[in-house]
C-alpha cells in the first residue's frame, strides 16, 4: 500500500516526542475542542486526585514501547499529523491524526493512514486500530476504503459515542473476521482452521 501525496507535500517521522508535541498540540486543541464536547481532567477531578493520576502515569512506563510520530508538511509548513503507539505486543493504536483546514480533500489523510499501516505492518503488528466519533463520516469512509473494519462500539465519558476501526495486515485474519461477523461464508482455509468439515 503506497502513500501518494500531492505536489509540495511530504510526510516525515519526528523522533523527538517533545518537539513533535509542540507541532500538533496547539492546532490539535483547536480542531478537537472547537468541534467536540471535551473536558480536561482538571475540570472534573480534585487536586488530590490529579496528583494520584500523575503518580500513576509516572509509574506506568512500558519498556521500549514503539511510538510513531508522523508529520505532514506543505513546503516546510506543518499541516497535519498522526501519532500512535504500541498498546500490546501485537496491537498498534493510532491515537490521534488530523489534517489542518485548507489542506483537506486532497487525499492527505488517506496517504498518512497508509504510511502508518506500512510502518506498523513492517514492525509486525497484527492489529492497527483507531477510535472515532460515530458521525465523523469523512474519516470513517476514508479508513473503510483502506481496508479498516468496524470492530467495536464504545461509549466514552470523555468523548461520547465512538467506533473502533481495525486494520488486519494478515489476509487470513481479515477472512476470519468476515466469517465471524456473518458477512462471508467460511472459505476452505477457514474451514480447516476451525475444523468445520
Amino acid at each position: 500500500m503506497k502513500a501518494k501525496l500531492p505536489t509540495g507535500y511530504t510526510i516525515k517521522e519526528i523522533t523527538d516526542s517533545v518537539e513533535y508535541q509542540k507541532l500538533w498540540k496547539k492546532p490539535g486543541s483547536k480542531i478537537f475542542n472547537e468541534r467536540h464536547l471535551f473536558y480536561f481532567e482538571g475540570d472534573v477531578y480534585s487536586d488530590q486526585e490529579l496528583k494520584r493520576f500523575k503518580k500513576l502515569r509516572e509509574n506506568f512506563k512500558p519498556q521500549k514501547r514503539y511510538e510513531l510520530n508522523l508529520a505532514v508538511f506543505y513546503r516546510n509548513k506543518f499541516v497535519g499529523w498522526s501519532w500512535g503507539f504500541q498498546e500490546t505486543s501485537t496491537v498498534f493504536y493510532m491515537c490521534t491524526s488530523a489534517i489542518l483546514p485548507g489542506h483537506r480533500g486532497k487525499g492527505l489523510y488517506s496517504a498518512l493512514a497508509k504510511e502508518v499501516i506500512n510502518r506498523a505492518s513492517k514492525k509486525g503488528f497484527q492489529k492497527i486500530y483507531s477510535r472515532h466519533n460515530m458521525t465523523n463520516n469523512d474519516i470513517l469512509i476514508a479508513k473503510l476504503k483502506l481496508g479498516f473494519k468496524i470492530t467495536t462500539f464504545e461509549l466514552s465519558e470523555a468523548f461520547g459515542t465512538l467506533v473502533h476501526l481495525t486494520y488486519y495486515p494478515h489476509k487470513v485474519s481479515n477472512e476470519i473476521l468476515d466469517f465471524r461477523s456473518g458477512y462471508e461464508r467460511p472459505t476452505k482455509k477457514i474451514k480447516k482452521i476451525f475444523k468445520l468439515y
